[in-house]
């Protein structure tokens, strides 16, 4: 329980440290949207918006502790790029779709650029960590 509360904690953390790093409100630009897309629209815009935003350290986590849980773990350290690029990248195509958008210079590229920047940074902070928890585990013992 303890550490289902620190691991959102963690997750909350990483997406408002997002959002103050790159100064972008997207309350805004989504108040913008409900106000020009039909309802349903918005409501898809929304969720890409919330699965781009938290699927970066939500993937992260996910694959953390199942690759210490399996046999082939290595194959999620291996997968855990493309999945967050794939994950993030279709979010925010389907936001544009739906935003009728050509590309990412209107405001859904302003409203997703805190999910691109966790796109980028959990995966640095996944294999740094990484490194450093194989480099501890084979350092000799202290005491031998």
């Amino acid at each position: 329980m303890a550490r289902g509360v620190m691991l959102a904690v963690a997750v909350a953390a990483a997406v408002a440290g997002s959002f103050i790093a790159l100064g972008t409100r997207p309350d805004g630009i989504a108040d913008y949207y409900r106000d020009t897309l039909t309802r349903p629209a918005f409501t898809v815009w929304v969720f890409g918006l919330v699965v781009a935003t938290l699927s970066p350290p939500i993937i992260g986590i996910t694959f953390w502790f199942s690759s210490t849980r399996s046999r082939r773990g290595w194959l999620l350290h291996f997968l855990l790029l493309p999945a967050s690029y794939a994950i993030v990248r279709g979010a925010i195509a389907i936001m544009l779709m739906v935003a009728g958008e050509p590309d990412n210079d209107g405001l859904t590229g302003w409203a997703t650029e805190p999910a691109v920047m966790l796109m980028l940074l959990c995966p640095l902070v996944y294999f740094a960590a990484l490194a450093f928890t194989k480099s501890h585990r084979r350092a000799p013992g202290h005491g031998s």
